[in-house]
């Protein structure tokens, strides 16, 4: 038999009844958790919540930056909507071409010239 270690073991986050997280703490954890982010550029990032509604703006890097920031928004407890207002300083990337369609575009293989 073994024995069970604290970190195997975490219950679950039940909030009682018509709890209502407000929207002050959500702003609040979602800066920390978007501070936290060590490979998030998050000085720029404007946080506002309303009624649940979190809408995020300022100035990113690049596109990676506004979708890290907006998954760690869409984490926070209490978060019913998430605006995404950011604006990413570098262009996106190039399109790539477009794939043939078929199985083997679909599987990741090369496709097949007729």
């Amino acid at each position: 038999m073994t024995d069970i270690e604290p970190e195997d073991h975490v219950p679950e986050v039940r909030e009682p009844a018509g709890y209502h997280h407000s929207d002050a703490d959500i702003a609040r954890e979602l800066r920390e958790r978007l501070a936290d982010d060590v490979g998030l550029e998050s000085r720029g990032i404007e946080v506002e919540v309303k009624n649940g509604e979190v809408t995020l703006s300022g100035p990113v890097r690049h596109c990676a930056d506004m979708k890290r920031a907006e998954a760690h928004a869409c984490a926070v407890q209490g978060v019913v909507l998430v605006r995404n207002g950011l604006q990413p300083k570098e262009p996106p990337p190039a399109a790539e071409p477009e794939q043939p369609a078929g199985a083997a575009a679909k599987m990741g293989k090369p496709g097949y010239e007729r």
